[in-house]
């Protein structure tokens, strides 16, 4: 059940009762309870809780936004390791162009995933303004990488795997730190304004119609005249009343399926492009490329069985 949006308290509770259980017959758990994916199945889905689902997820806190950036560091970490060596064997020139260069690409993706987790908290705004910012900071190092030229050198002869150490230390260290923190439970006092304003926009990352939304948003301020307690009180916390409704909105489970089946399948496509296209893996480009190709066919192969109008048949 691990990674099913179901609390851990639960899972320790349950693990309890299935072993009592087990002691209790004194028959071997296989035979009590048959087979332990499909009693797993039955357990999540009558113990995970969409407020686990809230904590776990991009827009749940820092903890969940570290672990996302970490991977990242350490994905890009790896592939320029692995690149560097391919090009360069055991020793490299770092050149002042191709630095800032990498620095604008880390620059972007950064942007992207803490633009990603912003977004997934409900902060519209917010959003545009770190991914705005991003933007600008990474095209204005590849205008300057393209300024300086090629001939610039930072550093000559280095070694190439004391630099992947390097490359992959950042994003191992800030995975261990984020896996180490410890978790924080969902705020429980929110002012009516911005329990609203995070409500909508709970709603629009959960890709609900921005009609839809409006609606739901109207709703409950007209009730809270009446009711009169808070919102976090009547209806508790906003991202988790947004994300039950758009789980339970059609129209948003379409969307959601089509841009993760498009992004699964488009995002290998463009890479594997650009790789064909620059040549820059040697000997390993038409492999990587190949992969990459394999990574976009079986996206939507996969996805397909998962597809949100034929499970509402």
């Amino acid at each position: 059940m691990t990674g099913k949006h179901v609390p851990a308290s639960a899972v320790d509770e349950r693990e309890r009762e299935l072993l009592d259980a087990v002691r209790g017959a004194r028959l071997p758990a296989e035979e009590l309870f048959g087979d332990a994916a499909d009693l797993a199945a039955e357990d999540v889905a009558e113990l995970a809780t969409t407020e686990e689902a809230v904590l776990t997820s991009q827009g749940g806190g820092l903890r969940p936004a570290l672990i996302e950036v970490g991977g990242t560091l350490l994905g890009i970490g790896a592939v320029a390791a692995v690149l560097t060596a391919v090009r360069s064997g055991w020793s490299v020139d770092i050149g002042v162009a191709h630095s800032l260069v990498a620095v604008g690409v880390l620059i972007a993706f950064l942007g992207w995933v803490v633009g990603r987790a912003v977004f997934a908290g409900g902060r519209s705004a917010t959003t545009v303004g770190v991914l705005v910012a991003t933007g600008a900071v990474a095209v204005a190092c590849i205008a300057t990488a393209a300024s300086v030229g090629l001939d610039r050198v930072i550093a000559h002869d280095v070694s190439v795997p004391l630099l992947a150490l390097g490359l992959l230390l950042p994003g191992i260290a800030v995975l261990v730190g984020g896996s180490r923190m410890p978790r924080q439970g969902l705020r429980e006092s929110w002012p009516d304004a911005e329990w609203l304003r995070r409500f909508r926009g709970g709603l629009r990352a959960g890709l609900v119609p921005a009609a839809t939304a409006r609606g739901h948003v109207a709703e409950v301020e007209q009730v809270l005249p009446s009711a009169g307690s808070s919102a976090a009180s009547e209806f508790g916390h906003p991202l988790v009343l947004a994300r039950e409704i758009a789980q339970g909105n059609r129209v948003a489970r379409t969307r959601r399926w089509w841009l993760s089946t498009g992004t699964g399948t488009g995002t290998p496509l463009v890479i594997a492009a650009l790789v064909l296209a620059n040549g820059s893996w040697d000997a390993l480009t038409i492999p990587v490329a190949v992969i990459l190709l394999l990574s976009a066919l079986i996206t939507p192969v996969v996805g397909w069985q998962d597809r949100p109008w034929a499970n509402a048949r």
